[in-house]
Formats: C-alpha cells, sequence, structure tokens
C-alpha cells in the first residue's frame, strides 16, 4: 500500500491489481467529497488527527475486496485551482474554484463495485461523510 503523507493523507495508490472476479459486472465510480470553508472552520484540530486513521483502514478493506483504485486530497486553496475556458479561440483563465460560494471538492476515491448501491455503502464510511456531501458518480456509461 503506497501513500504520500504531508500532514494528511495526500494520495494512495494501488500496489496490486485486484483480485480476478467478474470483472465485467464492475463499474466504476467517483466519490467527490465536497467541503466548505463554513463547515471546516468548526472542526477542531482532533477532528482533522482522527481522519487519517478511518481512511487508511477504509482503503486496505477496498483493496481486499478489490474495489479501490485509487483517491486523493485536493488543494483547496483558492491558488489551487483555476477555471479554463476557450471561446472563438480565445483561452481566458480564472483563478479560484468553478464556485464562489465558499463550497468546493476536497478530494475524491475512484472504486470498481458492483453498482451505485455498493459505492453509496463506501461514500456513507468516509469520515467527511459526518461534515461533507460526498457525491456518488458512476465513471462512463
Amino acid at each position: 500500500m503506497g501513500a504520500a503523507i504531508l500532514g494528511q493523507i495526500t494520495e494512495w495508490t494501488a500496489s496490486a491489481a485486484p483480485p480476478q472476479r467478474q470483472r465485467d459486472l464492475l463499474m466504476k465510480f467517483l466519490l467527490l467529497i465536497g467541503g466548505s470553508y463554513e463547515a471546516w472552520a468548526r472542526l477542531g484540530p482532533d477532528d482533522w488527527s482522527e481522519n487519517e486513521e478511518p481512511h487508511g483502514a477504509l482503503i486496505a478493506q477496498l483493496k481486499q475486496a478489490g474495489e479501490f483504485i485509487e483517491c486523493h486530497e485536493l488543494n483547496v486553496t483558492p491558488a489551487g485551482a483555476r477555471i479554463v475556458r476557450t471561446a472563438n479561440g480565445v483561452t481566458s483563465t480564472i483563478d479560484g474554484p468553478l464556485h464562489d460560494s465558499g463550497d468546493f471538492a476536497s478530494g475524491y476515491y475512484v472504486l470498481e463495485c458492483a453498482d451505485i448501491d455498493r459505492a453509496s455503502e463506501i461514500a456513507a464510511q468516509l469520515y467527511e461523510s459526518r461534515f461533507a456531501p460526498i457525491e456518488v458518480r458512476q465513471i462512463g456509461a
């Protein structure tokens, strides 16, 4: 299990291919972890330190089940995001996240599992689901 840790878990990658099983029946899902500066401001240092262990345990379970593909933490500062648009051959950029509402994507998991119900069960196990929405999206058709 490979990990890069800088204060908080920032990156995990699968170290081995999932066990061979009915691969054609599995679908890929993105769990997009939401956040807001307002919600995060209410969290104390203990809340953040309690974040790493549940992620590590969940990742280990998902790897053993062959459902884990990857997960990453995203930079949540306005300097860590940029909007790029091209119109009539002219590219314009705006620094900051897509929405100015204070809501942002703070991280994601990519899973391979049977259906959206299973992906939703996994999303409910994420530490952040206690204080932030987790959007579950099927990847592809």
